[in-house]
């Protein structure tokens, strides 16, 4: 991702989570403007003379405005500017409502660090994308595409470009909530290079800071054993006037597919190993599983 001018607003009246976080996206050259009041942080995105933002994170539990307010807000005044919402409240009905306002993505405090700079990262290369989108796509009525990759030639955040750059000119998503389905896509074929073909295991996960990325470090281990790096990801995509198919298969030894039918209500928003999952239940229409639980298939309806 070219990090250069990439503009993130920070929004928590919690001045450790603002210290934590802001130092987080400035180590990695961003530049981070912090705020603990949320109109006065609304102030800014509305002046003329203010940077172009590419992202916000705002808290949801605040005095005065509240997160939902900052969304509804930000929204309104700029529709592709994706939002990302942290909370300390693990409930299943403020994710969902986030999600339908339009949220990028929602994290639980005590924030993971680790998944909160690699979001960014992806929606900022997300955002800057999709502002160059082409319009001239709205006659589109057609298409099927088939693609096949080793692990080791993989490119999640390409890969998911191509496969989003319909979704708004069609009609299965709005700017609002492009960048959220962009996630659960994300999330998805993540899954299949990562836990289906490299096998490996979510708990495996380090915070940032800590010493030691086992995660990391096996993932690296495993790109370069030609039997883990030759396994092969499967992505077909069917799409008319009605309905947008995904069906992405790993050569990975599958899961219990009995526990991945868990209804989203039940999932612990608490967790932050396994996030992926109820992230595409929330967002997409339709999820199923293949027996053996190397394949998803994913759906949207138009709306």
């Amino acid at each position: 991702m070219n990090r250069r001018a990439v503009h993130i607003l920070l929004i928590d009246d919690d001045p450790a989570v603002l210290d934590m976080v802001q130092s987080a996206l400035a180590h990695y050259g961003m530049e981070v403007h912090a705020y603990s009041d949320a109109a006065e942080a609304l102030q800014l995105i509305q002046n003329p003379s203010a940077p172009e933002f590419d992202l916000v994170i705002t808290d949801i539990n605040m005095e005065d405005l509240d997160g939902f307010d900052v969304i509804r807000k930000v929204k309104t005044m700029h529709p592709r500017l994706p939002v990302v919402l942290m909370t300390g409240q693990a409930s299943v009905d403020y994710a969902i409502r986030a999600m339908r306002m339009g949220a990028a993505n929602l994290f639980m405090k005590p924030i993971a660090i680790r998944d909160l700079v690699q979001s960014v990262f992806h929606l900022v290369d997300l955002h800057r994308d999709f502002r160059l989108a082409d319009d001239g796509l709205r006659g589109l009525v057609n298409e099927r595409r088939h693609f096949l990759f080793r692990s080791d030639e993989l490119d999640v955040p390409s890969l998911v470009r191509h496969l989003t750059d319909r979704l708004v000119p069609m009609g299965f998503a709005s700017p609002n909530n492009l960048d959220v389905i962009a996630m659960a896509l994300h999330e998805a074929l993540v899954n299949a290079l990562e836990h289906g073909n490299l096998e490996l295991e979510s708990n495996l996960k380090s915070d940032l800071f800590e010493r030691e990325d086992t995660y990391s470090r096996m993932r690296e281990e495993r790109m370069a054993d030609p039997v883990f790096a030759g396994r092969l990801v499967e992505v077909r995509l069917a799409m008319d006037t009605e309905r947008f198919e995904l069906e992405i298969s790993d050569e990975g030894r599958g899961f219990d597919t009995s526990e991945m039918l868990i209804p989203p209500k039940d999932f612990d928003m608490r967790s932050h190993c396994g996030r992926g999952l109820p992230l595409i239940f929330l967002v997409m229409d339709e999820v199923h599983f293949n027996e053996k639980g190397n394949q998803i298939r994913l759906v949207l309806r138009r709306k």
